[in-house]
């Protein structure tokens, strides 16, 4: 089997030992170098330093070809947001996650991962669940029976004219949001996990403000998520505002989230993993920066909802590889097509017949994962 291991810490690293490492292909990802510059190096495991909440890695590592992967990280939202890019996006057959909260699981039995309580894990119960041994593994380790059903989404609809916003966040981009909120008359509640900034801000702002993890139920449900409009996540963590989002829509019928995004490559995978919108302001300067250059060989025009496909232009140059060449006779990337072909003011849509030419401006669709491979082949 192919096995991917998030997380070479205390249960990460007695789990390789107990797995018979050089009858499969074990690969371990850990984003503390020191873990793994110091760690006992079973024979046949490979490491990777990284982040394993970067899709880019998982597919470097071969995701898409795993049998397995188990999430072993100490943060309960990082082991949760891995392993549903693992299961949703690239269908990893069997995958579980270390959690701290088996109350919170239900949403995510539905998508099909399974869970383990940190307060009974162990590194010879995640061998044996993952070789198929056991059977008194099938009860009291943290795995429900049944998913527990989605509270349906409520409408959005404002009362007096305003709404209820719960602002996961109250540094500075989640104060500043709340009080300009406030100012337009909405009703507003923030929730933050640090005790200093906590205080800080609990002076400062005219709402109430919660000390506490904004994405477990039982803060959550302090807040008055059941009646909530909106849910804005704007922690520095993208994990955490991911199921934090997650979190309001399922348990509490939240129509609408929202959701800052450290890391631009994540806006995707956010919003395919259910976020309404998400917003990173990487991602805005960098369009604003594109906008600004026209002259720059790739801009990204459009975003597709978040099925993880962009409409990309590409400016070709005389040293171009397609130029001279026919649309019919190049070799693109899966899941990436042509669409039309900018000249001198016309558009050429023929594009099976059309001789690229250098300064030609080429609109494609293109897939998330293959937005490198497609500027090669049109770019060089």
């Amino acid at each position: 089997m192919k096995i991917i291991v998030i997380g070479y810490g205390r249960v990460g690293s007695q789990f390789v030992k107990r797995i018979d490492a050089e009858a499969h292909d074990v690969v371990v990802i850990d984003k503390e170098r020191i873990v793994l510059e110091h760690a006992e190096v079973p024979k046949g495991v490979r490491f990777r330093i990284g982040n394993a909440i970067d899709e880019d890695l998982l597919r470097e590592v071969g995701a898409d070809k795993a049998d397995v992967l188990l999430t072993l990280t100490r943060d309960e939202n990082t082991n949760l947001m891995i392993a549903q890019i693992a299961r949703i996006l690239f269908k990893v057959p069997k995958v579980i996650a270390i959690i701290y909260e088996p109350y919170r699981e239900a949403y995510f039995h539905a998508a099909g991962i399974e869970t383990v309580a940190v307060a009974i894990v162990g590194a010879d119960i995640l061998a044996a669940r993952l070789m198929g041994t056991g059977a008194a593994l099938e009860a009291g380790v943290g795995i429900s029976p049944a998913a527990q059903e989605a509270v349906p989404l409520r409408p959005l609809e404002a009362t007096d004219g305003s709404f209820y916003v719960i602002v996961v966040g109250g540094g500075l981009v989640g104060f500043y949001l709340a009080r300009t909120l406030l100012q337009k008359g909405h009703e507003v509640t923030i929730i933050e996990s640090n005790p200093e900034t906590y205080n800080l801000v609990s002076q400062q702002i005219d709402c109430p403000v919660l000390v506490g993890d904004g994405s477990t139920v039982s803060v959550l449900d302090r807040a008055g998520a059941s009646r909530a409009n909106v849910l804005c996540a704007v922690t520095n963590h993208d994990q955490d505002n991911l199921i934090a989002c997650q979190v309001a829509k399922h348990h509490f019928g939240i129509p609408k989230t929202i959701a800052r995004v450290k890391n631009p490559k994540n806006e995707s995978v956010m919003r395919r993993l259910g976020v309404d919108t998400t917003v990173s302001s990487t991602g805005i300067m960098t369009s604003l920066i594109e906008h600004e250059l026209p002259a720059t060989s790739v801009r990204t025009l459009s975003t597709l909802g978040g099925c993880g496909v962009s409409i990309i232009e590409y400016r070709l140059t005389a040293l171009s590889p397609v130029v001279g060449k026919k649309g019919v006779e190049l070799r693109l990337p899966p899941q990436s097509s042509l669409l039309a072909v900018e000249r001198y003011g016309e558009l050429l849509t023929a594009l099976d017949t059309v001789v690229f030419e250098g300064g030609d401006t080429v609109l494609a669709l293109v897939a998330q994962a293959q937005d490198e491979p497609m500027r090669r082949a049109l770019l060089g």
